[in-house]
């Protein structure tokens, strides 16, 4: 399902300058404190870039505004020739993936058929696009420790938990690089399957183990995370101040 977005008139950024003004507000505050979205979203929306529907409508709602009145008007016609009905579980996963930021310190490792053992050299950049059929590794390089979990948006918009699982028995990580799967996997690398289209790998690294009730077990099979699974995450994410939250994307072709 392409994702929807909305931009901010010129009039409709003042007035949301004025509303920031009347609530005495910084762009930042609201990032920060009120914890609508990243600050690089907010940013966007202050600088008429295009930001998804469900963010966009948000930060009208925090700011008291009718967001019909701030968007683009060429915006609302383009919204209201289509099926209004949006997908909650892509709804949840647009509002996580604003509280994070895109990153190259993460991603997909291509893997030749000499290199399927443990013993590998890594490639010097990471894939932005891969073909079905080839094997690949997904690769962190972070420089702080913590609880790492790792979760995807497939191209069939389904979301699945791979750190931890069987998959990533290690979920407490020290700096430096890690790959998925990890040393004692049942498999060496995933093989790429399904259909083409965009998929998104999400990270997020604490440092207090995440308490979250459907914390997968290292041993298990990944899980399919529903609504309620990403509701409590990010619920988890506004009520820890040094979460960090990155993101990547890339192509299935």
């Amino acid at each position: 399902m392409p994702r929807r977005t909305l931009v901010a008139s010129p009039k409709g950024i003042e007035k949301a300058k004025y509303a920031l003004v009347r609530k005495n507000w910084t762009q930042q505050a609201l990032a920060d404190d009120i914890q609508v979205a990243s600050w690089a979203t907010i940013s966007k929306f202050f600088n008429g870039i295009p930001i998804s529907y469900t963010i966009f409508t948000e930060i009208c709602t925090m700011l008291e505004l009718d967001w019909q009145d701030i968007a683009l008007s060429s915006n609302l016609g383009s919204l209201e020739s289509k099926d209004q009905k949006i997908n909650p579980l892509a709804q949840l996963w647009e509002k996580l993936q604003s509280l994070g930021s895109p990153t190259e310190k993460m991603g997909l490792v291509l893997v030749k058929e000499e290199t399927l053992g443990w013993g590998w050299e890594p490639n010097s950049r990471y894939e932005k696009s891969v073909s079905i059929g080839s094997f690949i590794r997904f690769e962190i390089d972070f420089d702080t420790p913590g609880y790492l979990l790792v979760i995807q948006k497939d191209t069939s918009e389904q979301v699945w938990c791979f750190c931890p699982s069987c998959f990533a028995t290690q979920s407490h990580l020290n700096t430096g690089k890690t790959t998925l799967p990890q040393p004692g996997s049942p498999i060496t690398s995933f093989p790429i399957e399904g259909t083409p289209g965009k998929e998104v790998v999400l990270a997020i690294l604490t440092e207090v183990m995440p308490t979250l009730n459907w914390w997968t077990a290292e041993n298990t099979n990944p899980l399919k995370l529903t609504e309620n699974h990403l509701d409590q995450l990010i619920d988890f994410i506004n009520e820890n101040k040094n979460c960090r939250v990155l993101y990547t994307e890339y192509e299935i072709k």
